[in-house]
């Protein structure tokens, strides 16, 4: 069932039976070969990238084989959702911290000085955010309730979520005055009743700052399995050009170079020849999700490895099988994102 955190779906990926071992590329010089990991590929091919995720409690970042985890906030009892903004100083992400039945609100983190400020004071559960690539628009999906409060968790049924832009200006000035933003500074782009039953979250802009356009998914009859449903669309930050992109899929995370647009499940939106695609990772027996791919051209893939307690992985992105490779950490891995640039 889905609840206030993104439970993993079912997936007709392929798991082979063999063991967790690294993928390993024999490359031969001058008649002499050398084994070179996945894990030491990716840190040559994407040296100065991070990626953020959290662990339901805390926020990281970490190099993208997993080493140098960084912890970038503590954001317990609970928090989730990360984004990162387009010059890749702030990592946004959503959190209850504070006494007992706090909703979520939306937070950033100055990935540099580790920094955390409260962006929102709404009462009501932030479910998810992110800043469009030209930095003028702070998009944020709105949960007409507090899940926190009481057992509202147990019945999300009675509740949607509506989907704001708010402009950066307004946010940054609300900062340096110290305040937060209020509900009353957003603008509703997709809303409906809560008897409609539609939830409009999972957010992601592309990264074309001449072409702003946020990708999200509507739901209906959240937590409903038995009929629920949720499509995946775009939209531009006024609210314009809303477009159906694919039914039934979930989590869309924009590609860096907004050539794609993956899910879930791991397959992917082309916008190539607008068909949807499946990368398939084997060598891991638990499942895998929420994938994403990678700066300078997505040659690479992060996901999560299994349902409770997750783990990340990576693997290459081509379209034969892809040995997946665990990367070595300590926490737990959700919702892993890249850096859309190199953190300096």
């Amino acid at each position: 069932m889905k609840t206030i955190f993104i439970l993993i779906l079912s997936l007709t990926l392929t798991n082979c039976e063999a063991d967790d071992t690294p993928d390993v590329t024999n490359n031969t010089v001058n008649g002499s070969t050398n084994s070179t990991t996945l894990s030491q590929q990716i840190s040559t091919d994407l040296s100065g990238y991070k990626i953020a995720f959290g662990d339901t409690e805390k926020i990281y970042m970490m190099n993208p084989d997993g080493s140098n985890v960084e912890e970038l906030a503590n954001a317990s009892p609970i928090s989730g959702y990360v984004s990162w903004s387009q010059d890749a100083i702030y990592v946004y992400y959503a959190s209850a911290k504070g006494p007992s039945e706090t909703a979520w609100e939306a937070w950033r983190v100055n990935v540099h000085t580790k920094i955390a400020t409260k962006l929102t004071n709404f009462g009501l559960d932030v479910r998810s955010l992110g800043v469009s690539p030209d930095g003028n628009t702070l998009a944020i999906s709105v949960m007409t309730g507090n899940s926190n409060i009481g057992n509202n968790n147990d019945n999300l049924t009675q509740f949607s979520a509506n989907l704001y832009t708010v402009a950066m200006n307004t946010v940054e000035s609300k900062i340096t005055a110290g305040n937060q933003i209020e509900m009353s500074d957003l603008t509703a782009i997709q809303s409906s009743s809560n008897t409609d039953q539609f939830w409009y979250e999972e957010l992601s802009w592309n990264h074309d700052a001449n072409n702003p356009v946020l990708a999200y998914t509507k739901t209906w009859r959240y937590d409903e399995d038995d009929v629920s449903y949720t499509h995946t669309y775009t939209i531009k930050a006024d609210g314009s050009n809303n477009t159906l992109l694919s039914e039934n899929k979930d989590q869309p995370i924009w590609s860096i170079d907004n050539s794609k647009i993956s899910f879930l499940g791991l397959e992917y939106y082309d916008f190539s020849d607008s068909t949807i695609k499946q990368i398939s990772i084997t060598g891991i027996n638990n499942e895998v999700s929420g994938g994403s791919f990678s700066p300078n051209g997505g040659n690479y893939m992060v996901f999560e490895i299994g349902d409770e307690n997750r783990k990340g992985g990576i693997a290459k992105t081509t379209e034969s099988s892809n040995p997946g490779e665990h990367l070595n950490t300590s926490v737990n891995i959700y919702e892993p994102r890249w850096s859309p640039v190199p953190v300096n």
